[in-house]
């Protein structure tokens, strides 16, 4: 009697088995799923992703997340990864867009935009970069490029007093001309902008012809006449020539108040005015020079620092003749 009940108990046992599988029953296994502020475990006999998720009362935003495995697929593991897209911003080529993305990095965001960088384009962050919500790139485009430019070698008037004409009047004996320097610049812009200029060669063109005037007028003696100034470059010339001879035959003294000029008569005095300091001087011309395009006259050291033009070596003046010499 007692194996006749065992074996009843054990051919019932069998059946329920059956149809509990014929039902499609699962024992329950935990899942963890992980997000991007950490994770969760639910207990679950679903294998379907988005079922297990529903048993864990998550839902997923399609624009903004993406599920590893997909959300259609079967579990396979223990685990399912849950990624939320960076929201970021691009600047670069003068537009600005908005872009959810599930780049890695930096580098991955521009490829995945098809943002070619040149040699010399600046990115504000490193390409190795994570990316996170909330960051701003920037790609700024750098080029550079030769440029020229034409300017104007001021010519300058050498004016004569000539008691001969009628009083007030003038004669040009020579016209004066400009002459034209050619710059070459290596120019560098960053979208757009120049942020960079540096001068790689100069180039005369054309001197300028020194025009040579004429007049009978006693304002040639006038320290407030303006009619005979002359703005050009000035130099000077230092301790190396100090004690050899000049022009005119004197011994240059570094420490006397002279000048050369490459057309005044000897012992003419001019008043220099250094247009950066806007302080004056006034020198003896006593040699002759300078000889390089676009200079017309050539301080003495002592000179040159009283007007402030020393540290420079070279500057804008204003050259006014106040007598002429005999």
């Amino acid at each position: 009697m007692s194996k006749m009940k065992t074996l009843l108990v054990t051919g019932a046992l069998v059946a329920t088995a059956a149809v509990t599988v014929a039902s499609g029953f699962q024992p329950k296994s935990t899942v963890t799923i992980f997000t991007d502020t950490g994770f969760v475990e639910v207990k679950t006999n679903k294998t379907i992703i988005e079922e297990i998720l529903q048993d864990a009362d998550i839902v997923v935003d399609e624009k903004t997340q993406r599920v590893f495995p997909g959300i259609d697929e079967e579990l396979v593991t223990d685990y399912i990864a849950i990624k939320k897209a960076a929201l970021v911003v691009l600047r670069v080529d003068g537009e600005e867009q908005e872009i959810i993305t599930w780049a890695e990095t930096i580098e991955d965001l521009l490829e995945e935009q098809k943002i070619e960088l040149g040699g010399g384009d600046i990115v504000n962050m490193p390409l190795e970069r994570s990316l996170k919500s909330g960051q701003q790139i920037q790609v700024v485009r750098v080029i550079s490029k030769m440029e020229t430019e034409e300017v104007k070698i001021p010519a300058t008037n050498l004016y004569y007093y000539d008691s001969r004409l009628q009083a007030g009047s003038q004669r040009v004996q020579k016209q004066s001309k400009d002459g034209v320097r050619k710059i070459t610049y290596k120019v560098t812009y960053n979208d757009g902008v120049e942020v960079d200029r540096k001068k790689i060669e100069e180039e005369v063109i054309s001197q300028p012809v020194q025009g040579v005037i004429h007049q009978n007028t006693r304002e040639l003696a006038s320290r407030s006449s303006r009619d005979y100034a002359v703005v050009g470059v000035a130099s000077y010339y230092g301790s190396k020539f100090h004690g050899r001879t000049t022009a005119n035959g004197e011994v240059y003294n570094m420490n006397a108040l002279t000048a050369a000029h490459r057309t005044l008569p000897f012992g003419t005095m001019v008043e220099v005015t250094y247009l950066r300091t806007g302080k004056s001087v006034t020198v003896r011309i006593n040699d002759r020079g300078p000889f390089i395009a676009g200079r017309i006259i050539d301080l003495s050291e002592a000179a040159a620092n009283q007007i402030g033009l020393r540290p420079y070596g070279i500057g804008d003046v204003r050259v006014r003749v106040i007598g002429i010499g005999r």
